[in-house]
C-alpha cells in the first residue's frame, strides 16, 4: 500500500497496540465537529456496533495508510455516551487476522453460548469475510481479537459472491440469527441460525433485486408486538415476521429510511444498528462518503434512534437524533410565537453567529399567505438552503404534506461538513454531506409572504472532540 507522509507505520503490528495515527486537534477544514471521522485515513462502512459495560464500540472499514479504499482493516473508536468518541488502536489487521476483513457485525455473548468465556469479560464476537463467514472473538472487552478455529469458515452462503454478515439474537427460539448478502440467483440474503455462534445452519433465503450489500436485521416493537425490519446498504427496508428460520412479509416493494438514496460513497450508505443496548433502543449509524479533508476521508452519520410507527400507509421507520445530543448544547435561544413578514423573518436570526448547531422550528401553515419559505444556512449568497414549498408540499425537493392540524415541524443539524434534516417527528429524514466552508457563520429565515412561526429554538453545539477524549 502507498503510505502518505502523515502515516505512522510500525514494522511489527501487535494486536491491540497498533496506532498508526498522527496528532490532530480535529480542526482541519471541513472536519465535522459532531459527526465522527477517523483520526486519519480512509473510513467506510460502520461494523460491529455494540454496547458493553458502559462503553459503546464503533468498528469501521478502514484504510489507515491513505485517503482511498485499500486493503481493509477494522478501525475502532469507543464512547461513554454515543456522542464523544476516542480513537483506539486498530482492532482487526490483515497482517494478523485471516480472511478479507470486510464489513460485518458483532454481538456480546452475555449468555456464553459460545463457551469461549475465559476470565471476567463476556466474549465479544464479530463476523467478517467474503465468500464465507469467519468468526473472531475478544476476551478483553473488545480491544483485541482472536480468529476462531484458525479462521475457518463458520457459515458458507449460497452463490459465488457473499459478504457483510450481521447477527442478532432471536428471543423466541433462543438462537442467534445471521443474515449475509449473496448473489445466488440475484441479490438477496441467506439466513443462518446457531445455538453457539460457532456452528451455523443455513435455513432460508430472501431474494429481492433491490437488496444489495450490508443487510441489517432488527427486531422492533410495533403496537405492542415484536416485528422485524430487514434493510440493505442504501436504506431500503421491509417490515415482516420471522419465525426463527424464515422471514415473511406482505410488502411487494421496500420503503427507504432517508429521502436521499444512493450507492456506495454517497451521503448515506451501509447503516448498521447497535447490538446489546441497555435500553432496547434501536440506534443506527451510516457511512457518509462525501466528506474528506487533508488527512481523512469519510465520516459516520450522526446516531439516530429509530422506531416503527403505524401510519395510514402501514408501518414506517421514523428516525430522530439520539437524545444524547443535549450533551453538546452550549447555549439555547428561543423565539415565537410570532407572525413574520418577509422583513421581520429576515431580521429574526441576523444576530446569530452559528457554526455548528441544532435548529428546531414549528410553523402553522393552515392559513399561510406565503407560498414558500427557507432557512439559508450561511451568510453567503450561494449558501445551502432548506426550503419548503407550500404549493407542491415539498421539503428540500421531496414530498412532505403538513400535519392534519396545518403545522410543519423541522429539525436541522448543521455541522462543518454535514447536514441532517428531520421533519414531522422523524417521518422525514435526509442525511447529507455539505461543505459549509466559506458559507459564513450565520443563518437566515426567508419567506415570500406572511408566515406564522409557532416556535423556533437554536441550540449552539459544541465539539465531540473538546472534552479530552481523543488521545
Amino acid at each position: 500500500m502507498t503510505q502518505p507522509d502523515w502515516a505512522v507505520v510500525t514494522a511489527s503490528p501487535v494486536a491491540g497496540e497498533y496506532f498508526p495515527y498522527v496528532d490532530t486537534d480535529y480542526q482541519e477544514a471541513n472536519r465535522g465537529q459532531f459527526h465522527f471521522s477517523s483520526r486519519s485515513g480512509w473510513m467506510n462502512d460502520p461494523n460491529g456496533l455494540l454496547y458493553y459495560r458502559g462503553t459503546y464500540h464503533l468498528y469501521y472499514q478502514h484504510n489507515p495508510y491513505g485517503l482511498a479504499w485499500d486493503t481493509m482493516h477494522w478501525g475502532h473508536a469507543t464512547s461513554p455516551d454515543l456522542i464523544h468518541w476516542r480513537q483506539q488502536p486498530i482492532a482487526l489487521d490483515p497482517r494478523i487476522h485471516p480472511g478479507d476483513l470486510w464489513s460485518g457485525g458483532g454481538v456480546v455473548d452475555t449468555r456464553d453460548t459460545s463457551g469461549l468465556k475465559d476470565g471476567s469479560h463476556d466474549p465479544i464476537v464479530v463476523f467478517s469475510g467474503t465468500q464465507g463467514v469467519r468468526m473472531l472473538y475478544s476476551l478483553d472487552g473488545g480491544s483485541t481479537f482472536t480468529a476462531y478455529d484458525d479462521g475457518r469458515v463458520v457459515a458458507q452462503p449460497s452463490g459465488t459472491e457473499s459478504r457483510d454478515p450481521k447477527v442478532c439474537w432471536h428471543e423466541q427460539s433462543g438462537r442467534w440469527v445471521m443474515v449475509v448478502w449473496s448473489d445466488a440467483g440475484g441479490n438477496g440474503v441467506d439466513f443462518f441460525v446457531s445455538a453457539d455462534l460457532r456452528d451455523w445452519e443455513r435455513v432460508s433465503r430472501f431474494a429481492a433485486g433491490w437488496l444489495f450489500e450490508c443487510p441489517d436485521f432488527t427486531p422492533m416493537a410495533l403496537d405492542g408486538d415484536v416485528t422485524y425490519v430487514l434493510r440493505d446498504a442504501r436504506g431500503s427496508y421491509l417490515v415482516g415476521d420471522f419465525d426463527g428460520r424464515e422471514f415473511r412479509t406482505s410488502w411487494s416493494e421496500p420503503c427507504t429510511i432517508t429521502r436521499n438514496t444512493g450507492g456506495a460513497g454517497s451521503d448515506y450508505y451501509a447503516a448498521q444498528s447497535f447490538e446489546n443496548l441497555p435500553d432496547d433502543r434501536v440506534v443506527t449509524l451510516a457511512w457518509q462518503g462525501g466528506n474528506r479533508g487533508s488527512i481523512w476521508t469519510g465520516n459516520a452519520s450522526f446516531p439516530v434512534q429509530q422506531r416503527l410507527v403505524s401510519t395510514p400507509d402501514g408501518p414506517r421507520l421514523f428516525s430522530e437524533p439520539i437524545d444524547e445530543i443535549r450533551l453538546l448544547r452550549s447555549s439555547t435561544t428561543k423565539w415565537g410565537p410570532v407572525e413574520l413578514s418577509p422583513d421581520t423573518a429576515r431580521d429574526l436570526l441576523s444576530a446569530e453567529a452559528a457554526d455548528t448547531y441544532e435548529l428546531e422550528a414549528t410553523f402553522d401553515l393552515s392559513a399561510s399567505q406565503a407560498t414558500a419559505f427557507s432557512f439559508r444556512l450561511g451568510t453567503a449568497t450561494d449558501a445551502r438552503s432548506v426550503r419548503y414549498d407550500l404549493g407542491s408540499a415539498q421539503l428540500d425537493g421531496y414530498d412532505l404534506p403538513v400535519a392534519p392540524d396545518g403545522t410543519l415541524s423541522l429539525r436541522l443539524l448543521v455541522d462543518r461538513g454535514q447536514l441532517d434534516i428531520f421533519a414531522t417527528d422523524g417521518a422525514f429524514y435526509e442525511c447529507l454531506n455539505v461543505d459549509f466552508e466559506g458559507a459564513g457563520h450565520g443563518l437566515q429565515l426567508v419567506t415570500d409572504g406572511p408566515l406564522m412561526l409557532k416556535s423556533l429554538t437554536l441550540h449552539q453545539l459544541g465539539s465531540i472532540w473538546d472534552d479530552g477524549l481523543p488521545a
